[in-house]
């Protein structure tokens, strides 16, 4: 599933590190597949914040202060900063 999401990546890059990263996630393929959708396929640790900070993979498409979650976080705001900013907008970020 990574190779087919980072085409841009060769396969030793792949395979320890992301890999990894990805599978201490403990992610249905569905699930992992949509994160990877909305943040990267680099982007594990955003996830794993993302999850300590309550925002579920639903949540990517909220507009806050007319930007999506996920463009946030791909922009490299921090995933515990958003639901803070969600809530200041009375959304909540939760499944």
């Amino acid at each position: 599933m990574l190779s087919r999401q980072a085409r841009h990546l060769r396969t030793a890059q792949l395979r320890p590190p992301l890999a990894r990263d990805w599978a201490q996630l403990g992610l249905w393929p569905e699930e992992m597949q949509g994160w990877i959708g909305a943040v990267g396929v680099d982007s594990a640790a955003v996830v794993r914040n993302c999850s300590t900070a309550g925002i579920a993979l639903a949540a990517m498409d909220v507009v806050l202060d007319g930007v999506r979650v996920k463009q946030r976080l791909r922009g490299g705001e921090p995933a515990f900063s958003v639901p803070a900013r969600a809530a200041s907008c009375g959304r909540s970020l939760s499944a």
